[in-house]
């Protein structure tokens, strides 16, 4: 069984939460809308995290369930806003949801589907002080989510950006969730504060490289496989660590040239261009060897549980965050 079947199979009962509560009421609109994206499909990379840390530390992942189903809810909120602010027209392989059902309810579609995410956690099957920090936890994540998105606006307003800003960026912007999965299942499994926040860290710094190689991803992959636009981080002139590194190591000519292409109404061709300038100037290598890096310590991490399917699983799911397409 490889890992996508092996994954599918875990987010079963998460797919089946979503479909419960993401049922249609009244008004339709705003629940078709809610409904839209998070039922399109998806990875679900971070319930599959967050229930397979559960398992891992010895706790059952089936009391996850609702936790998981609320972090999905949490990520495609946040894509939904992402896709209204970025003016992306692709989703998952589907048309984003402002544009099927506007602007003003894709808002109020996103605001249901954060609203949504509370309640879900407040049905997990766990001890009330368990779940009061699970909330606590996830209002802060989305908070400091807003806090990436804020800085990733900025960015685009900057010429350069330094690397150390950008990568803070990603990971409050993109990371984070990814930690709060890890710590979230952690807790719900019953493990210590202090092995759930070690968790935390592993998955946040792993989603580190999954954002560096989804960059890598948006320049390299076909629409196709990526579900939505490709280029379209170099089309909204975005600073991402791609471009930053292209931006330190190319000559002037290519340095000036993919300036103007990032502040332009770019063309297919220009963004041809700029891919090249990248690939010329080593950032594409780079980036890709930064993504991967991520992996050795989560690796070490991981090596302090003991043999198990569930940690087989995990290992097998952080090689393919930064893998994945390649």
């Amino acid at each position: 069984m490889n890992l996508k079947e092996k994954l599918a199979i875990k987010a079963k009962p998460v797919n089946k939460a979503l479909e419960k509560y993401l049922k249609i009421r009244e008004p339709k609109k705003l629940y078709e809308a809610s409904a839209h994206i998070p039922l399109a499909g998806g990875k679900r990379l971070r319930p599959v995290m967050a229930m397979i840390t559960c398992d891992m530390v010895g706790g059952n992942s089936e009391e996850a369930i609702p936790f998981a189903a609320a972090l999905e809810t949490i990520h495609n909120f946040t894509l939904v806003h992402d896709d209204v602010m970025d003016d992306d027209d692709l989703r998952h392989g589907v048309d984003a949801c402002h544009t099927v059902y506007g602007i003003s309810t894709a808002i109020l579609a996103g605001d249901t589907l954060f609203a949504y995410a509370f309640e879900m956690i407040t049905d997990c099957n766990i001890e009330d002080r368990v779940k009061a920090d699970l909330v606590k936890n996830i209002a802060y994540v989305v908070r400091k989510i807003a806090e990436g998105q804020q800085m990733d606006i900025n960015f685009e307003e900057e010429e350069t950006v330094d690397a150390k800003e950008y990568l803070e960026m990603i990971r409050l912007k993109t990371s984070i969730l990814f930690g709060a999965a890890a710590y979230g299942g952690a807790k719900i499994g019953g493990t210590s504060e202090e092995e759930a926040r070690e968790l935390e860290k592993m998955a946040t710094d792993v989603g580190l490289g999954f954002q560096i190689w989804d960059d890598y991803l948006d320049a390299t992959a076909s629409e196709e496989a990526l579900g939505k636009p490709s280029g379209s981080d170099i089309r909204q002139g975005k600073r991402t660590l791609l471009v930053i590194e292209t931006l330190n190591r190319a000559n002037d000519n290519d340095r000036k040239r993919l300036i103007e292409i990032l502040d332009s109404q770019n063309t297919d061709k220009e963004i041809e261009e700029a891919v090249g300038i990248m690939e010329k100037s080593g950032a594409l290598e780079e980036c890709y060897k930064q993504a991967n890096g991520y992996l050795e310590d989560a690796h070490n991490t991981l090596s302090n549980y003991p043999e198990s399917e569930s940690r087989q699983l995990f290992e097998e799911l952080l090689e393919y965050m930064v893998t994945r397409g390649h």
